[in-house]
């Protein structure tokens, strides 16, 4: 790719592509929620990525059109495991509560540094340990309220199957996927997910959506889906997968900032500090460069 260039302007390109990335995300806990007025979560999935993979298609045809078998190769696995951590996600949803839930799928913070180990066998730095630890433990502070059980169910279980899935896509893309043609990849990418969650859909249930839904939709089909898996994809080959990781999680707090904003939701002192946590943890991870 040539959208970012020499080595550190590419890393700080990266990190501001991956910021981003966590605020547009941080909307679509939004956009889901008005989705979800009139929509089910399956039928969300399944069309959310066939428009997106549409969208790559059109408006990528001239890239995508001189894609290799390599490239058809990691969309389908990215894809692939894409599918299965949603439905993880969707089926721990039902069975927990939204708090745990935006706790425990963030986990990949704590997955990422240790998958990457397995597959590359380099060193765990310390610091990306410490910040992991940290953002964790931010997102804790964030998501989690005296009310919740700390005890695990079913749900809780698959949430973090969502985490452990998410977390394999982040080391893949950032350590297997290189010189790929990463628009043809990100088309078939959401074309693999949508089709597999396509036996899933309802007809009725989008003659269904109401105008919340159609904007929630709408949104998560054109940026969550499209412009951020997309910008997520080219980013991570000019960053390290743990910092990468840590950026991404973010999506939490900037989920938090904007349900404030959206829905007058009041703000606590144990939520100040989760953001602060997660804050420093960033801050730490690039006091040393990316490591």
């Amino acid at each position: 790719m040539t959208l970012f260039h020499s080595s550190k302007p590419s890393m700080l390109t990266a990190d501001i592509t991956l910021l981003l990335v966590a605020v547009i995300w941080g909307g679509g806990f939004i956009a889901a929620k008005e989705a979800l007025t009139t929509m089910t979560p399956f039928g969300i999935l399944s069309t959310r990525f066939l428009l997106s993979s549409a969208i790559m298609f059109i408006v990528f045809f001239p890239a995508i059109r001189t894609c290799t078998s390599k490239d058809i190769q990691f969309g389908i696995i990215i894809g692939s495991i894409q599918y299965i951590s949603f439905v993880s996600q969707l089926k721990g949803l039902a069975l927990t509560t939204v708090e745990k839930q935006s706790f425990l799928v963030t986990a990949y913070v704590i997955f990422v540094p240790i998958f990457s180990w397995i597959a590359t066998r380099k060193a765990i730095h310390k610091r990306d340990i410490i910040c992991a630890f940290l953002a964790f433990m931010g997102l804790g502070l964030l998501c989690l309220h005296s009310s919740d059980s700390f005890i695990p169910n079913t749900g809780d279980i698959l949430s973090l199957g969502f985490a452990v899935g998410f977390a394999v896509q982040i080391v893949y893309v950032g350590n297997f996927v290189k010189n790929a043609n990463l628009f043809a990849m990100t088309c078939i990418q959401f074309l693999t997910t949508g089709l597999l969650a396509l036996p899933f859909l309802d007809v009725s249930d989008l003659l269904a959506a109401d105008t919340s839904a159609i904007y929630g939709i709408s949104y998560l089909v054109i940026f969550n889906t499209t412009v951020a898996f997309l910008a997520q994809n080219i980013a991570q080959q000019y960053t390290t997968t743990s910092h990468a990781s840590l950026l991404i999680s973010l999506e939490s707090v900037f989920g938090f900032l904007l349900a404030i904003w959206f829905y007058h939701d009041t703000v606590t002192l144990q939520e100040l500090c989760g953001c602060t946590l997660m804050m420093a943890a960033i801050i730490l991870s690039k006091l040393k460069g990316n490591g």
